[in-house]
């Protein structure tokens, strides 16, 4: 799951901030309009990156411990932001928790398809990755039932059955930005992304 770095390209890191997500959302939003700092934040709530398990979920709700707020930012906002955290706890009360470099992150995928029509589509998003992103371990299983010939979408054989499975690697933002792409293609399921930190 660790990504090569060409040198030149931007890094990225998890910051931690305690506090509700709307709160921090709405915090940093403000913090950086104010600084007129350009930046890349994204959260992990709306962005689908995955933080913590359930156990954290539940201490969470049954409020055993406080709420957080995961995003992902640049490595200059980080920086700056680790400079701040003092500042920010003083003025605000939320806390910057953890600020770790993300090194790597990766993306489960999976589809089923019951027309040749939507595999070839399937597989041309997947073969036409954006630079800098990989398909790993991807494996493939299509079925074909003559007999089923003019069978529904809503019969229990078709005449054609594609499934496939895998991951897409690469840069987090990078990532973000196809995930988001993919809801353009609802047979295409994305898991949450799993971030490797050092």
């Amino acid at each position: 799951m660790t990504t090569t770095r060409k040198a030149g390209e931007p890094t990225f890191n998890e910051v931690v901030i305690q506090g509700k997500a709307k709160v921090v959302r709405a915090f940093l939003s403000g913090l950086v309009l104010g600084s007129g700092r350009q930046a890349a934040v994204y959260y992990s709530y709306l962005d689908g990156v995955h933080h913590e398990g359930k156990a954290e979920k539940l201490a969470e709700l049954v409020g055993v411990r406080e709420s957080d707020c995961h995003v992902i930012v640049d490595a200059d906002t980080a920086t700056w932001l680790r400079g701040l955290a003092k500042s920010i706890t003083a003025e605000t009360g939320l806390v910057v928790a953890a600020n770790r470099r993300i090194r790597g992150a990766s993306m489960a995928i999976r589809y089923e398809a019951f027309g040749q029509r939507y595999d070839d589509e399937i597989l041309s998003v997947l073969r036409n990755l954006p630079a800098g992103l990989k398909l790993v371990d991807f494996t493939r299983d299509v079925r074909t039932d003559p007999a089923a010939t003019g069978a529904t979408v809503y019969t229990p054989v078709h005449a054609f059955e594609a499934r496939g499975r895998g991951a897409v690697t690469g840069r987090i933002d990078q990532l973000i930005a196809f995930r988001r792409r993919l809801s353009d293609y609802p047979l295409l399921i994305a898991e949450d992304i799993e971030l490797k930190l050092a």
